[in-house]
Parts: C-alpha cells; structure tokens; sequence
C-alpha cells in the first residue's frame, strides 16, 4: 500500500503575535496540519478550536539545542512534506549595552539567528519542490540600531541570511521570503521595555502597524516567492533613505529622535 504524504506547515511563535497571525492564514491554504511550536499560553487551546486544520502544538524552548531533536524524531515518524515554514520566534530588549543581562542579550542571538538556522536546516530535507520558507526580520534589519543594537543586529543576520539562501534554493524551487516589519502592535514590547533604565527608552514610535495586515502583506508576498516584503509607506521610505543617506547621519537621526542623547546623558 503506498504511504500517503501528510502535507504541513511549522510555524515558531505560533502563540501569539506574528506567528499565530501566520497560522490563520496557513489554515485558509486546505493543508494536512499545521505545527506550532512556541511557549505554552492560554490562547493555544483556544487556536486549536479557531482553526480548521488540525493544529499540533509544541510547547519548546528553541534556545534550547535538546528540543530540536524532538522536532527532528516528529518529523520521521511518517511521511511528511513541510510546504511552509514560518520562523516567527524571537525577541528584543531596548536600551543601552547594560541595560539587560548578558543572558538576556546572548539570549536574542541564540533565539532570533541560531535558532531559526537550526529549524530552516532541519526542515530542508522534508521539503519539497513549492515549498516556501518565510523568516520575520525587522526593519531595524537594514541598518545599525543604538540602544537596541544586539536586536537589530540579528535581524541583519535574518535579511541576509535570508536571501542567500532564497538564492541557493532556486534549483530546488522552494523559495525564501524575508518579511520585514516595522514597529507592529504585538507582545514583543511587553518584553522589550523590561529594561534597567526607569524611563521610557524608546520615546517615539514613528508609526504602529496592526498585526493581521503585516502578516496578509507577508502572506501575499510569499505566495508570489518575493524575496522581501515590507509593510506600510513609512516602513519602505526608511529602508529607502537608508541606502541614501549615510549611516553616520541615520545614527545620528535614531539618536536625536529618541532622546538618547539625554536619557544616558550623565550615565
């Protein structure tokens, strides 16, 4: 009797935010599952009864090296195509070098950049011709943050890995969307603002995008194998003058506008 192939998708921070957005715009493409791995919440049982795929739930920390083994094994137990990977875990901490913990610092690069090349190269082999990898890098990818640095230098490594290997995987016909939001109304600021600096670091915030229209631009994006998407005017004029104007007086720009140059002033 031949093996049915089980057609799904795998998304990361499936519990909320950009990712569980994600996972309701997967549930409308008529696949086998969808898997979602993210740290348990409340609002996983509720996912599952608001999807009409089948939604398995894996509750993992991806920082942790033990748990992609546990995925792998997943994986090989039947025959499996992955058609979408959504890489959508990761998080930021605002503020000056020592205004988080080491750990909390390390902690973004092993999340945002180790961990999504972990799960995109164990996905690979169980991928087939179509298959489509979207990776949520940031605005901030595009160029040098202060005051949020280690964030926005991985979402750089993301970008950049991104459409390397968007370009690697042309013979193979899967294709590799980076999409790169700006600031987005979701539970990474909850996160991010837990810092030692009493105030406020970030002072203003240019724009605020609303979750479910980033993720349709995405969506849509990916669906036509676009290499980069990004959301909203004043998100694509800042990448724009970016590659114009010179980095020093970008730098200068972020600084000025955010205070910073007072809120550190006699720190």
């Amino acid at each position: 009797m031949e093996k049915t192939t089980k057609k799904i998708a795998l998304v990361t921070g499936a519990s909320s935010g950009i990712g569980k957005s994600f996972c309701f715009e997967i549930d409308k493409l008529g696949l086998d599952e969808i898997w979602g791995i993210a740290l348990k919440t409340d609002a996983v049982e509720e996912m599952k009864k608001s999807l009409k795929t089948t939604f398995r739930f894996f509750d993992l920390d991806l920082t942790k090296e033990k748990n992609f083994s546990t995925i792998e094994e997943e994986l090989k137990k039947e025959e499996i195509s992955v058609e979408w990977l959504v890489n959508a875990s990761g998080y930021g901490k605002f503020g000056r070098y020592d205004d988080a913990d080491i750990p909390a610092q390390t902690g973004m690069i092993d999340l945002n950049c180790k961990a999504l090349t972990h799960l995109t190269l164990l996905c690979l082999p169980f991928m087939n011709q179509g298959g489509r990898i979207v990776q949520i890098g940031s605005v901030a990818s595009f160029q040098p943050v202060p005051y949020i640095a280690v964030y926005g230098a991985t979402k750089a490594y993301v970008l950049s890995y991104s459409r390397a290997l968007n370009r690697e995987l042309k013979s193979r016909k899967i294709s590799v969307t980076c999409v790169c939001p700006f600031w987005t109304r979701t539970a990474f600021f909850d996160r991010a603002t837990q810092v030692k600096t009493k105030e406020a670091v970030i002072k203003k915030y240019v724009a605020m995008y609303d979750t479910e229209k980033v993720v349709r631009r995405g969506m849509k994006g990916a669906l036509k194998r676009k290499e980069v998407v990004l959301y909203g005017f004043k998100a694509k004029a800042q990448v724009y003058l970016g590659k114009l104007l010179p980095h020093k007086w970008i730098l200068s720009i972020w600084v000025k506008q955010q205070k910073f140059d007072k809120t550190y002033k006699n720190k």
